[in-house]
């Protein structure tokens, strides 16, 4: 598991390409399959994400690291990726 820190987001982005419309489309999908919430939950990620604050995205599985990190940086995030420790 891991912690994705959306630190910042980009000013001088512009946004609005056909891309960028298929980042805020495929964010929920991505949320969903990362990390373990309820649908309110990932909703209200979501609306936090797309109001371009900053969030803590806490428990993320290891395998969809790449892809959450691949449409917030297409959103303009800047990020803070870190492992979770597991206890022993």
């Amino acid at each position: 598991m891991a912690t994705i820190e959306v630190l910042a987001w980009k000013e001088d982005y512009v946004g609005f390409t056909g891309w960028d419309a298929h980042a805020r489309t495929e964010l929920t999908k991505r949320l969903r399959r990362a990390i373990n919430a309820s649908p309110s939950e990932i909703k209200s990620l979501v609306r936090q994400i797309r109001a371009r604050k900053s969030v803590v995205l806490g428990n993320v599985k290891d395998e969809a690291v790449a892809s959450l990190r691949q449409i917030l940086e297409t959103m303009g995030a800047e990020l803070n990726i870190s492992p979770t420790q597991r206890a022993q």
